[in-house]
């Protein structure tokens, strides 16, 4: 926001601007693409060059530069400031709304009647009740009028209208004077403690119950009254209109150790300590002969945190609403000591819905700033960064200053259900800056400022080897297939060095189960598999084709499994092999479909194939059925139907 010409009471249109003393004229030694430059001169090209923008809150000049304060940069805005190179739009700037001596704020003082007599307490927090009416949260005390002889309750107290703040105690006057403005409204929901302590024998008083609360909300008649979110400081009390000097009240909270302030009609705006458990371990405390929830906070006894008269001023911690005033005394000679009825524990007690918007009003809230660290990329690289979830990201970037870097640019993006985003880079070696604001249901977030070097890779890094798979024998007869010494071997080539690399059996004779076998990818990126049968007095029972697949665990969508097969055939079939079979047998399981590749390398072992461990193991249950496979090692039953003997 523009601090010398803000206007402090009404928004600033269109229309309004024209009393400006000058105009922006474009400079005619600037092309007539490029920026131009403003001359304030005259009214009416103030008025052309402002026509059409709506929302100006604020405006001032600085030498030859105008600055204007919007609330949201339109694009009509946005052109406006791309067209004047010496235009400054600041965004954020509100439209201000005068300012009303009825306007009820946290931290004030109210009168409240009791029969025949009275008294005065103070407001806590202004706000709004889940149906949208207009409430104030004080202090439940402030609703009882109570015998000052025996401390029972001899009925409630009326609600009356808010006390004058210029003759108030906390700005030095006498107080209990009324403003004028008309009756504050009447009790809500209204509790002080539990049963009374009665008797010197604190054993018998009633044990504290999280129900024991110091507070009530006021029903705010608003016909006399608009409720204005924040707590007064006091400053203002001289005007009687303590709406003037606030601050705001964002949330409703627990309380923390450290400092903490408070706002109210005896004191005014004081500051203390918040009493840490270490020091005082309780959550109920004695309040005039009741118990009461809440928390301890300690301030020198010549600057007391509260007095009489402060009872329900709101208590609180930066923006966080943690309180209002209960009671006080002096904890030592040196001491002050308050009582404060801890105020969201006293909201789920009671049942209030309490907002400090006006349900139905509330503005949604921006989205977070999107996050994105500097990075180094390559020309026309991945700038990345998160944002929220499908929000739209507009990423934007030119050349460092000094930079050799040539290139603006910008582009629009959405952010995936993970809140990842990425733009291509710039192609022109250089700096740049960027910056990404990203933008969720019409709501702009702060921009995030991130640097980019785009620099080629010039590091020797050997192009990647392409992926290929060796099977062999692609053909081998049964008796070879069950001796530790042969079988087929399985090599891949184009992994990642320590890649997980999986090898399937994906189609084999009918009845053959599926084999899954992991190895890891060696330095030069290789793996090999060996496969082999046990059973060798029935050899034929591995008769068939064998369709395998292999993958890698870092492989991407774009990746296809290798693929390879093999055949065990007969004997009497087979290009070499040795003897055994049974001629006159036929293999039941037939062969399998699809799936087949031949692979690039028909002959070729691969790297560390032959190396492969081949050890046996016993098979048992053959004659019924089932066969045994070595793969990479591992024993893998197979379940497979046995050669009939005709």
């Amino acid at each position: 926001m523009q601090k010398k010409l803000v206007q402090s009471s009404l928004a600033i249109s269109a229309a309004a601007a024209l009393s400006l003393s000058g105009a922006l004229v474009a400079s005619p030694a600037m092309a007539d693409n490029a920026p131009q430059k403003l001359d304030l001169q005259s009214e009416a090209h103030v008025q052309k060059a402002l026509s059409g923008i709506e929302g100006v809150n604020a405006y001032g000049t600085d030498g030859s530069e105008l600055s204007i304060g919007v609330a949201k940069k339109t694009d009509d805005v946005k052109k406006l400031e791309e067209k004047y190179q010496n235009i400054k739009v600041t965004e954020g700037v509100k439209e201000l709304k005068p300012y009303a001596k009825n306007d009820l704020v946290g931290g004030a003082g109210y009168l409240v009647k009791a029969g025949e007599s009275g008294g005065a307490c103070s407001t806590g927090f202004s706000g709004w009740d889940g149906d949208g009416k207009p409430v104030v949260l004080t202090a439940g005390h402030c609703s009882k009028i109570i015998n000052e002889q025996t401390n029972e309750f001899d009925g409630d107290t009326t609600v009356d209208q808010t006390e004058k703040p210029s003759i108030s105690e906390a700005n030095g006057g006498e107080g209990f004077q009324a403003s004028g403005s008309g009756v504050i409204g009447k009790w809500g929901f209204h509790n002080f403690g539990g049963d009374l302590l009665e008797g010197a024998d604190q054993n018998k008083w009633p044990e504290p119950s999280e129900s024991d609360i110091d507070f009530a909300v006021i029903n705010v008649d608003e016909s006399k009254y608009n409720v204005k979110n924040g707590i007064t400081d006091w400053s203002t009390a001289d005007s009687d209109d303590l709406a003037k000097s606030t601050t705001e009240i964002t949330e409703v909270g627990a309380h923390k150790d450290g400092a903490i302030s408070k706002s109210g009609r005896t004191t005014g705006k004081t500051e203390g300590k918040v009493l840490p458990r270490s020091e005082y371990d309780f959550d109920y405390q004695n309040v005039g002969g009741r118990w009461v929830h809440g928390f301890g906070v300690t301030a020198p006894i010549d600057k007391p945190f509260s007095q009489p008269g402060d009872s329900g001023g709101g208590v609180y911690q930066g923006n966080t609403a943690v309180g209002v005033i209960s009671g006080g005394g002096d904890l030592d000679a040196n001491t002050s000591f308050t009582w404060v009825a801890d105020l969201d524990h006293s909201l789920e007690e009671s049942g209030t819905d309490f907002n400090l918007k006006k349900p139905g009003e509330e503005t949604p809230e921006a989205p977070a700033a999107p996050k994105a660290e500097d990075q180094t990329i390559e020309p026309e690289g991945k700038v990345q960064g998160k944002a929220e979830a499908g929000a739209k990201v507009e990423v934007k970037w030119e050349p460092a200053e000094g930079a050799q870097a040539a290139e603006n640019g910008s582009e629009t993006v959405t952010a995936d259900k993970d809140g990842n985003f990425s733009v291509e880079g710039p192609k022109a070696e250089g700096d740049y800056n960027f910056t990404a604001t990203a933008t969720v249901d019409g709501q702009e977030s702060k921009t995030t400022e991130f640097d980019v070097t785009v620099e080629k890779d010039e590091s020797e890094t050997p192009a990647p080897v392409g992926r290929e798979i060796s099977v062999d024998p692609k053909e081998i007869a049964a008796s070879d297939f069950v001796k530790e010494d042969k079988g087929v071997t399985i090599t891949v080539k184009g992994f990642d060095e320590g890649e997980k690399v999986n090898l399937e059996v994906a189609n084999g004779p009918e009845g053959v189960e599926g084999i899954k076998l992991d190895e890891t990818a060696n330095e030069n990126g290789a793996a090999a598999f060996s496969i082999y049968g046990t059973s060798a007095e029935n050899a034929e029972a591995y008769l068939g084709k064998y369709d395998v697949e292999v993958t890698g665990a870092n492989d991407t969508e774009d990746e296809s499994a290798l693929t390879g097969t093999f055949e065990v055939v007969a004997d009497e079939d087979g290009s070499g092999g040795g003897s055994g079979g049974d001629d006159d047998g036929n293999n039941d399981g037939g062969n399998a479909d699809g799936g087949a590749g031949d692979g690039n390398d028909d002959d070729g072992n691969g790297d560390g194939g032959s190396d492969l461990p081949r050890t046996g193991a016993e098979l048992t249950g053959l004659a019924a059925g089932a066969g045994l496979l070595l793969v990479g090692g591992t024993a893998v039953v197979l379940t497979m139907r046995r050669k009939n003997n005709n």
